[in-house]
């Protein structure tokens, strides 16, 4: 474990496998969770991959004076973090509400990605008409239910993010960390999910992996990642949480994503020479 003071707040994250390790993943957890959500893909990968996790800030083990003011603040806490452990390049997971600061990575330090990850998420884009979208609308109800109501809604919502099949122990601890982040920053990220990331995503030209336990996206991820090389995978049998909940499913995915579609050649073409 370590820790990085960073504008504000108290960064926590931990690292894993060979430090000599040509393939670097670096994990960003969903809303209100924490780094340990990814400890199968960790144990999975560390013995060819160097592995970095952490707690976003206001989250997990993280702390800070204020909630991130956009997931562009997360991908820059990344940044550092890669820069304090002398890592170039990486290849950006991103979980649930961690999906737009994957995403925003992806765009605003395209350089520095090797490859996409992510895993039951969604890209936002602002209606064509400019009015508020069925989902926006959703999360602001949510959030005023959370500063309303309090721990007895944020309990019932976190819990029905895990399918029937994910043990109680499991869902139990993730309720516990989930009800111990401030209300402030939790109102703060499930806003941040309904920001416009669209435009990120159509500045993404490396390797993308998408996962989903959702119905059929195909379609939408397709148009979102246009231009990208794109790979698609669903999984059967989970919840939202699907890398705690079927990591023997998932973990094959991004095997093959980085087998076939990745390279960490430190000569890849920077965004200023890639083709648009």
């Amino acid at each position: 474990m370590a820790t990085l003071d960073l504008d504000g707040a108290r960064l926590d994250y931990h690292l894993d496998g060979p430090a000599a390790a040509t393939t670097v993943l670096a994990f960003a957890h969903g809303w209100c969770s924490k780094s340990a959500h990814w400890s199968a893909q960790a144990a999975a990968f560390a013995p060819t991959c160097r592995i970095v996790r952490w707690d976003r800030r206001g989250m997990g083990r993280s702390i800070a004076d204020r909630p991130a003011d956009s997931p562009a603040r997360h991908a820059d806490d990344l940044a550092a973090i890669l820069d304090a452990e002398g890592v170039e390049r990486a290849v950006v997971a991103g979980h649930a509400g961690g999906g737009p600061t994957a995403v925003t990575f992806a765009a605003r330090h395209a350089d520095r990605t090797a490859g996409l990850i992510l895993v039951d998420t969604r890209v936002t884009a602002a209606p064509p008409d400019g009015g508020p979208s069925p989902w926006v609308g959703y999360l602001e109800k949510s959030c005023a239910r959370l500063e309303s109501e309090g721990a007895p809604y944020f309990e019932r919502l976190y819990r029905s993010f895990f399918g029937p099949r994910a043990p109680e122990s499991v869902v139990a601890d993730a309720v516990v960390n989930a009800l111990a982040t401030p209300v402030g920053v939790a109102v703060a990220e499930m806003r941040h999910m309904g920001l416009d990331t669209a435009g990120a995503a159509a500045q993404v030209r490396c390797p993308v992996l998408w996962v989903s336990a959702q119905p059929d996206d195909s379609a939408e991820v397709r148009e979102r990642f246009a231009g990208t090389d794109l790979t698609i995978g669903h999984v059967v049998g989970s919840g939202h949480f699907v890398q705690v909940e079927v990591p023997d499913q998932l973990n094959p995915m991004i095997e093959a994503f980085l087998a076939d579609k990745v390279s960490m050649a430190s000569d890849a073409p920077s965004a200023s020479t890639r083709a648009t």
